[in-house]
């Protein structure tokens, strides 16, 4: 066991409620006239630690990620129910819930990485033993997004019983919408319960990691730099999207103007609706950015590290100044002087809340979504390697053997913890790069650090009024919180595979990567025709791209089509018959009625209706598009691909294989130094 003997003891003394560790490093504002302080002293991992101590670093480590943790836990994925065209009252209600659950659910799993128990009767341990802060991973984001998505849209294309027609849309009393209720919560379910059972692969690779196919094969230094790359370049456009004012307004501006001529409006914050892009978003982003700067130039070492945190307070008090508009689908101003803020969630959201308190996600499992979340699994695997290295480095644990151990029990505590977390209501966990950079600024290892950050996770995950507080944040605030956090994961990918491209071999596979990596990234039409937009493009993915849906349709409407018009034939004076289009009653007494002929012809193409067009799909087929169509277009799945099996089949060259292999150690230390910009 390493994890009770570093907890602070004799807390009522000064020593173990204060001690003598020097603040000025950290708490001095870095500006040119202020004289430079040197830094504080090293804390190694097992150090014990005064109580003040502990918390305020553990207090460091949690805003550093908690914003993080909200937006990639429950509260982007109920986001995506919460659209008057694609609503489930029952998940969008609980956003603030889930934000909760993963704040919870990252303390609690926390604990288990900082801990590390030895497996009784094997060589594998179960943690790092180091600070080493588990939060819900973004790999996973796009996917339950996707899901959620999904099932709402083929739910209200079907006509599930479950969605109920002229529904009141949120708070108002005026839009009615049509709520499928409990559709998004099945959906969010089977995502959980789709990652759990892929969580499984980082288990096998932790009791396979001693391997040297394992480890040099599978995640050599180019295929975890091109998986951190990727993440990031994933997710830059949707929190731009965010920062514009709503990824579902962003999504749809084009298509729906070319269907109704007027934009799709934001209104996810508060009481103000504009468009995409509208000036109020633009002022409230840049204010977070605008304070992360002033942050960097004057701040000290303190607030530098925790910045995400202060730029969001400072955009949530801007916000809280500010007013905004509401314009209707031709721009026009319809009322001014609206809030960015409502309080519906704040007041509704309990005092206290735990995990299943207010809803319960049975876990289910969505094959088609299956192999997509593998890929995601493979790709936290090598986050978390390069991860835990770099962790063990600045712990200053040298041995290549031990840490090799710590990895293997990082990665086999991610894959459990994973598991734990989705049965928990919390999307996959993994263990975040940016606490690394907290380690190396304050020189404090020490594991008391992990597990005050892990108290205080749980403490506000407790607290149901703060996570109903992030969730009710108005969205541009959020996207100005996640572009930073999303473009922080890209440069550290940057950074790793930079010295690695000296090398021509792995030139060529990021080339190779990149260019399908970010290709898709920025056109995703090329593999679905309906591109970056979730709902009237809808129509061309139905009809076009690399493998159009209605490829896996069973059963398409019909409609009927008249074949032959009904006639009334009239024989004149001279004996010639003229037929006339009219119905048998008025050809009763004057002519000879034949019926219109007519039969049910099946509609194939669609046209203006959402990608409601077919009855029945071949559920085994449309499995296998969802998945192929999903990897092929979320750029870190593709690009990852590509470096793994490029990284397998070239053959390194003869002097290449020299510089790979003699400098082996020095090239990862080049990794573990670069990735703590993440």
């Amino acid at each position: 066991m390493n994890g009770c003997d570093v907890c602070a003891v004799k807390c009522w003394t000064k020593e173990g409620l204060i001690g003598n560790y020097d603040w000025s490093f950290l708490c001095t504002p870095q500006i040119p006239c202020l004289k430079a302080v040197d830094p504080p002293m090293y804390l190694g991992k097992d150090d014990k630690l005064p109580l003040s101590l502990s918390l305020s670093f553990g207090l460091q480590h949690m805003l550093a990620m908690c914003v993080g943790i909200a937006t990639s836990g429950g509260m982007l994925h109920a986001n995506e129910a919460c659209w008057s065209f694609r609503y489930d009252s029952k998940l969008c209600e609980n956003q603030s819930f889930l934000v909760s659950c993963s704040w919870l659910a990252s303390g609690l799993l926390t604990i288990l990485q900082v801990f590390r128990m030895k497996i009784k009767g094997t060589p594998f341990s179960l943690g790092t033993g180091l600070v080493s802060v588990m939060g819900t991973s973004f790999t996973f984001l796009p996917m339950g997004q996707a899901m959620i998505t999904a099932y709402l849209e083929d739910a209200k294309a079907t006509g599930d019983s479950r969605c109920l027609a002229d529904m009141p849309y949120k708070d108002s009393t005026t839009t009615l919408v049509t709520d499928c209720q409990g559709v998004g919560v099945e959906a969010y379910g089977k995502f959980l319960g789709t990652a759990a059972v892929a969580s499984i692969f980082e288990i096998v690779i932790a009791l396979t990691f001693t391997r040297k196919f394992v480890r040099e094969k599978m995640f050599p230094p180019v295929v975890v730099g091109m998986a951190v790359l990727m993440i990031g370049g994933a997710l830059i456009s949707g929190g731009m999207k965010y920062f514009g004012g709503g990824v579902f307004c962003a999504q749809n501006m084009l298509s729906r103007s070319a269907s109704f001529g007027g934009p799709q409006l934001c209104n996810e914050s508060g009481e103000v609706m504009a468009a995409y892009g509208a000036p109020e978003a633009w002022g409230l982003g840049l204010s977070v950015i605008f304070m992360g700067i002033t942050i960097q130039m004057i701040g000290s070492p303190y607030l530098k590290s925790t910045f995400l945190f202060w730029s969001m307070m400072f955009g949530v008090i801007v916000s809280a100044i500010a007013k905004g508009p509401l314009r209707n689908y031709d721009g026009e101003t319809v009322e001014e002087d609206l809030s960015f803020w409502t309080n519906t969630r704040i007041k509704n959201a309990p005092v206290f809340t735990f995990f299943w308190s207010e809803i319960a996600f049975k876990p289910g499992f969505a094959i088609e979504y299956f192999l997509p979340l593998l890929i995601c699994s493979f790709i936290t695997t090598a986050e978390t390697i390069g991860d835990v290295m770099m962790t063990a480095k600045f712990s200053k644990i040298t041995d290549e053997a031990e840490i090799m151990a710590r990895q293997q029990g990082g990665v086999l505590a991610d894959g459990v913890n994973s598991i734990i977390a989705c049965l928990c209501g919390s999307p996959p966990n993994t263990t975040f790069s940016q606490n690394n950079g907290i380690i190396a600024l304050t020189r404090c290892a020490s594991r008391s650090a992990g597990f005050a950050c892990a108290g205080w996770l749980i403490f506000i995950g407790l607290f149901g009024k703060v996570g109903a507080a992030m969730a009710s944040i108005p969205m541009p605030i959020v996207g100005g919180v996640i572009l930073q956090c999303f473009t922080m994961v890209f440069v550290a990918g940057m950074q790793i595979l930079g010295p690695l491209l000296a090398i021509r071999r792995n030139s060529f596979i990021v080339m190779l990567s990149l260019a399908f990596g970010l290709g898709v990234a920025m056109e995703p039409q090329v593999v679905s025709a309906a591109g970056a937009s979730s709902f009237f493009g809808k129509n061309l993915d139905h009809n076009h791209g690399l493998w159009p849906r209605k490829m896996v349709c069973d059963e398409f409407p019909t409609v009927s089509s008249t074949i032959t018009a009904e006639m009334c034939a009239i024989t004149n004076t001279t004996g010639a018959v003229h037929s006339l289009s009219l119905d048998s009653a008025s050809c009763e007494g004057v002519g000879v009625y034949t019926a219109a002929v007519t039969e049910m012809v099946e509609i194939k193409t669609c046209s203006n209706d959402n990608g409601r067009c077919c009855l029945k799909y071949n559920k085994a087929a449309d499995s296998l598009r969802t998945s192929v169509v999903l990897i092929l277009k979320t750029p870190y799945c593709i690009a990852v691909l590509i470096a793994l099996f490029l990284n397998l089949i070239l053959p390194y060259e003869k002097d290449e294989e020299d510089e790979e292999v003699a400098p082996k150690s020095k090239e990862m230390d080049v990794v573990v130094a670069s990735v703590s910009a993440a």
